[in-house]
């Protein structure tokens, strides 16, 4: 009986020195503190790992429009769409018109594959019809600098939050 006992609470010693582990590893989402031009210049790191976010705007919890190569993929049943997914940074020209698709969309969602999607800026006063933006979050499929994310957003109201998150693909 003694045996099975200690065997059973290592098993879950160790579940949890592992499973907490794990979690630790996870990359944090980062929001810019202020992504006003005077901040530009003297910048060491003044994002900070974020504790709260939208995660249902995140997690697919909300109905969402997707686009690709400039054109709406698809857009999910339900309520007017809260997300809009950019799969890809050839896709900004089909923002700057109006769309009542976009009117409710609190969360633009853009997926940077690679440091050189970062050349080509997205400017947020070109955008038109969204009269809900709350959110401007990146999805980082490799190692980029605040740097560069700060001069790939351009334009963007104080008022917009904008988060970002790298994914180290190994």
């Amino acid at each position: 009986m003694n045996a099975t006992l200690t065997s059973i609470i290592l098993v879950c010693t160790l579940l949890v020195v592992f499973t907490g582990s794990s979690f630790a590893q996870e990359n944090p989402i980062y929001q810019l503190s202020d992504h006003s031009e005077s901040n530009r210049q003297s910048m060491s790191r003044s994002t900070n790992a974020v504790i709260s976010y939208p995660e249902d705007l995140l997690y697919d919890l909300e109905p969402s429009i997707y686009i690709k190569n400039n054109q709406i993929v698809e857009v999910t049943e339900g309520q007017a769409p809260k997300v809009l997914k950019l799969k890809d940074v050839n896709s900004f020209n089909i923002l700057s018109s109006n769309n009542d698709l976009f009117k409710r969309v609190e969360m633009i969602t853009i997926n940077i594959q690679s440091a050189s999607d970062l050349t080509r800026p997205f400017n947020v006063d070109n955008i038109r019809g969204f009269g809900s933006l709350k959110y401007i979050y990146l999805k980082c499929e490799s190692a980029v600098s605040e740097i560069q994310i700060r001069n790939f957003i351009q334009q963007a109201d104080s008022e917009i939050s904008i988060f970002y998150k790298i994914f180290n693909r190994s």
